[in-house]
C-alpha cells in the first residue's frame, strides 16, 4: 500500500524548569505517510519462487495512508516533602486507511458481483491518558525504594470500509485503571531484589451492530445482528526478581517473575461472527493473562561484556492471528514461547568496538482444544531466530562509521507451504561531525541482497503477498544539539 508514498513526520518539545526541583515539559508530534496512486500489484508465484511486483497504473479508491497526532505534559517534582512526583498526560488521534482489496470479507452481491466488489478498511482511534507516579528512595538508610502509582487510559475506536461506507467493527469504548506499587530492595550490597503488585480493572462497552454480508458461493448472505453491551475484567498481578553480584564480581546472576495484561483483538473477533443471536456477552473477550519468567546470567570484565537469558511466556487463553481467506483473524487458545537471548561485546580499544548477538524463540498453541499444545506459532506469531554481527569504530575525532550483519535462520512450518527460507543483510553508515552538527550517510542492504520477506514467506500463503524485500536504501541525514 504504501511503497510508493511520502511521509513527514514533525516533533516539537519544550521544557522548563520553574526552580529547582519542578520541571514541566510539552510535546506534540504529527505524523502522515500517503501513498501516491502510481502503481498497480501483480500477483506473485510462490511456487516458483516469483514476487509479486508492481506496475504502473492507478490503484482503485483512494490513497492509503496512516496519520496520527500526539501530544503530552509532563509535570515532576524531585523533592515533593522529601519524595519525587513524576506525572504525564497524553491525548493521540489516530487514522489508518488500507488500500483497496476484493477480500472476501468484503463482499456483499447486493452491491456487487461476487468477487468484484473492493473496498477499504479504515480504522480510527482517539485516546487520552495518564501516569502518576510518587517515589521514595531512601527508606531504610537507602535498603529500600518504593513507589505507588495510578495509571489511566480510555480509547475510542472503530473499524469501517471506506468506499461502500458499511461497519466493518463497531465503536468500541476501552477504559483502563490501574493502580500499582513497586519496591526495590537491597538487603546486602551484593543482591537486589524488585518486587511489585498491579491492579488492573477494564471496561469494554461495544455498540450492537450488523457484520458484513461476506458472500459465498453457498451463503450470499453472512450478515446478522450482534447485540452490544458492556464487559468488565479485572486481575491482580504480581512481579518479582533478583540480582546477585556473586563474589566473583565479574559474573551476577539474574531470574524474575511478572504477570502480563492485555485485551484482545476485539474487532476481529466481532467482524468474523456468523452465527446469528450472538452478543458480546457470549464471545470469548476474556483479557489476555500471560506469565513470564527470565533466568540468566551477565559478565562484565573490561573488554568483554557477555549475557545470556532464557525466557518463558504462556498463557492459558492467549491470542494467536490467522489468515483466513486474505482476512486476518483471532483465534484464543493456550499458548507458550520459549527463548533464548545471548550477546558478546568486544572493546578491542577506546575506538573500536565489537558486538554479536544471537537469538533463538520458539512457540506452541493447543490446535484441538484438548490442553495439549500440539503447533507450531507461525510467521505472524512470532520472529525467526536471528544471528547479528557488528563493527563500530571512531577512526578521528570527526570520522566514524559503523557496519553490522542479521542474518534470518530458516525455520520449517507446520504448514510447508510457510516454511522460512533464511538470508543475510548487510547495513552500514558513516558519519562526520561538523563544527555544528553532524552528517549521517546509511545504506541498509548493503549489497542489495534479493530475498522474500520473513511475512511473505510465513506469514500467509497469498501470492498477492509474496513481496521481495527493499533493496538498497540511501540515506542521508544531518543533526545538531541544541
Amino acid at each position: 500500500d504504501l511503497m510508493d508514498s511520502r511521509a513527514y513526520d514533525i516533533m516539537a518539545k519544550v521544557g522548563y524548569w520553574l526552580d529547582n526541583d519542578q520541571r514541566i515539559q510539552f510535546s506534540l508530534n504529527r505524523y502522515q505517510i500517503k501513498g501516491k496512486m502510481n502503481y498497480l500489484g501483480v500477483t506473485g508465484d510462490r511456487n516458483n519462487g516469483i514476487a509479486a511486483t508492481s506496475v504502473s497504473g492507478r490503484p482503485i479508491g483512494d490513497a492509503p495512508m496512516n496519520s496520527v497526532w500526539s501530544t503530552s505534559a509532563t509535570y515532576d517534582n524531585y523533592n515533593l516533602a522529601g519524595m519525587k512526583l513524576n506525572s504525564l498526560v497524553y491525548y493521540q488521534n489516530y487514522e489508518s486507511l488500507f488500500g483497496a482489496d476484493n477480500s472476501g470479507s468484503f463482499q456483499d452481491i447486493s452491491i456487487a458481483p461476487r468477487n468484484q466488489l473492493y473496498d477499504q478498511s479504515r480504522v480510527t482511534s482517539s485516546r487520552y491518558g495518564s501516569k502518576v507516579a510518587l517515589t521514595k528512595d531512601d527508606i531504610w538508610d537507602d535498603y529500600l525504594k518504593a513507589t505507588v502509582g495510578f495509571d489511566t487510559l480510555f480509547d475510542t475506536g472503530k473499524q469501517d470500509l471506506w468506499l461502500t461506507k458499511r461497519v466493518y467493527a463497531p465503536q468500541m469504548k476501552y477504559t483502563d485503571l490501574s493502580p500499582f506499587m513497586q519496591f526495590d530492595i537491597q538487603p546486602i550490597e551484593s543482591l537486589k531484589i524488585t518486587t511489585g503488585v498491579r491492579y488492573e480493572y477494564a471496561r469494554l462497552d461495544i455498540d450492537s451492530f450488523r457484520t458484513v454480508a461476506a458472500s459465498t458461493v453457498s451463503a450470499p448472505n453472512n450478515s446478522v445482528d450482534v447485540q452490544g453491551g458492556r464487559l468488565s475484567f479485572n486481575k491482580t498481578l504480581y512481579n518479582v526478581g533478583a540480582v546477585w553480584t556473586t563474589p566473583y564480581q565479574p559474573l551476577s546472576l539474574f531470574a524474575n517473575y511478572s504477570q502480563g495484561f492485555g485485551i484482545p483483538d476485539v474487532g476481529r473477533t466481532l467482524r468474523s461472527i456468523r452465527t446469528a443471536g450472538q452478543s458480546v456477552s457470549m464471545l470469548q473477550l476474556e483479557p489476555i493473562v500471560t506469565d513470564n519468567v527470565e533466568t540468566g546470567f551477565r559478565i562484565q570484565k573490561d573488554p568483554v561484556e557477555f549475557e545470556l537469558s532464557y525466557y518463558r511466556s504462556t498463557s492459558k487463553l492467549g491470542e494467536r492471528v490467522v489468515d483466513v481467506n486474505g482476512t486476518f483473524q483471532s483465534e484464543r487458545q493456550k499458548t507458550r514461547i520459549d527463548g533464548i537471548e545471548t550477546s558478546l561485546g568486544y572493546k578491542v580499544n577506546d575506538d573500536h568496538r565489537l558486538k554479536f548477538g544471537y537469538s533463538h524463540i520458539q512457540g506452541w498453541f493447543d490446535n484441538d482444544g484438548n490442553g495439549s499444545l500440539d503447533s507450531k506459532l507461525d510467521g505472524l506469531n512470532i520472529p525467526p531466530d536471528r544471528l547479528t554481527a557488528s563493527w563500530s569504530a571512531n577512526w578521528t575525532p570527526q570520522w566514524s562509521s559503523f557496519i553490522q550483519a542479521n542474518y534470518a535462520f530458516d525455520r520449517i512450518m507446520d504448514n510447508r507451504q510457510m516454511d522460512f527460507n533464511g538470508y543475510v543483510l548487510f547495513d552500514a553508515a558513516v558519519g562526520y561531525k561538523l563544527p555544528k552538527g553532524k552528517i549521517n550517510l546509511a545504506v541498509s542492504n548493503l549489497f542489495d541482497k534479493e530475498y522474500i520477506t520473513y511475512y511473505s514467506q510465513s506469514g500467509n500463503v497469498s501470492p498477492l503477498r509474496y513481496f521481495s524485500g527493499r533493496g538498497r536504501t540511501v540515506t542521508l541525514g544531518y543533526s545538531v544539539d541544541f
